[in-house]
């Protein structure tokens, strides 16, 4: 369809349940088959049809009891912040932190972010998730950069979902944080995917222009897996871009995709600092820093840590009980 000038491409993800009298008393429930149907069409990559089937009924029921058991554990402090360090391939030295989330959940263990971000995103409880993220980094973040006073400072990067991006509230909520906590302006970043920035661009622009102007970083994750020119890396006030994992995998030849040195110097000539992830290593470190890469994350220099241990790397005192 168009819409003023421009041309909108519209998908549609369809749930099909055939009446069944033995299972369909009434319009009701037939509708709620439907739309569990529908809901499968949507996890499943979207723009499809899907008829319903008993079995999705039990998916539905998964999700619902983990959105449940979500929504307690948010109360409980089942929920932590980890910390995968980022480290500057120049000396070594811990330059930053991914914050990235775990689950202790009392019946299925810990729960990696792939198994609850999703239902998170679905029900909405992917806000909650991010303001716990924001709130518990930045003060991570605060005790960090009082144990070390280093030049450029010591930073933290954030994911952003899109539904985040999407409210307002977003901006009340990263303006409170910054305020509530004492770190230098710009080392707060905020990780957002190509995807989600080239889903409406000129409202992205926007909300990135003003969350940098509260004094938050900007990081562009997944760079060079999406939509990117270098005409809209210019128009957002990203000051990182996350090169993707798939870029430093050696190719089958045993070298580094071409791809991956014009990334690098691209990000170079717009002045942004390159991250790399995926470096898993010492030959990915070395080949990467002989690229100009600055930074790398990777089990080449650590997995996700717990505050207290991440604390305890960076020589910070540890919080208090």
């Amino acid at each position: 369809m168009r819409f003023t000038d421009r041309e909108i491409a519209l998908f549609a993800s369809i749930g099909i349940a055939l009446y069944d009298q033995q299972i369909h008393p009434g319009a009701a429930e037939m509708l709620e088959d439907a739309e569990i149907a529908m809901r499968h069409a949507k996890r499943s990559g979207g723009n499809r049809i899907e008829v319903f089937r008993p079995a999705m009924r039990a998916q539905r029921s998964d999700r619902v009891t983990l959105e449940t058991d979500m929504r307690r554990a948010l109360e409980r402090s089942e929920i932590k912040v980890f910390f995968q360090p980022i480290v500057r391939l120049e000396d070594r030295t811990i330059a930053g932190f991914e914050a990235l989330l775990r689950w202790d959940h009392p019946r299925l263990g810990r729960l990696e972010p792939s198994e609850f971000i999703p239902v998170a995103e679905q029900t909405g409880l992917i806000v909650d998730l991010g303001l716990l993220a924001l709130e518990r980094t930045a003060r991570e973040l605060a005790a960090w950069q009082r144990a070390l006073a280093v030049d450029p400072p010591i930073f933290a990067s954030v994911n952003i979902s899109s539904r985040q991006l999407l409210r307002h509230d977003l901006l009340r909520d990263v303006k409170s944080v910054l305020m509530r906590n004492d770190i230098i302006k710009g080392s707060l970043k905020l990780e957002l995917t190509e995807s989600l920035v080239m889903e409406n661009p000129e409202y992205a622009a926007q909300m990135l222009m003003r969350l940098k102007e509260l004094g938050a970083g900007l990081s562009l994750d997944d760079f060079g897996t999406g939509y990117s020119s270098l005409a809209y890396l210019q128009r957002f006030p990203f000051d990182t871009v996350k090169i993707d994992r798939s870029f430093i995998k050696q190719s089958g030849k045993g070298a580094r995709p071409i791809i991956l040195r014009s990334i690098i110097a691209l990000a170079q000539d717009l002045g942004l600092d390159v991250v790399a992830e995926g470096a898993e290593t010492e030959q990915d470190a070395i080949e990467l820093y002989q690229l100009g890469c600055g930074y790398a994350q990777g089990y080449a220099f650590g997995r996700p840590i717990s505050a207290r241990d991440a604390r305890r790397l960076v020589g910070a005192a540890p919080e208090a009980a």
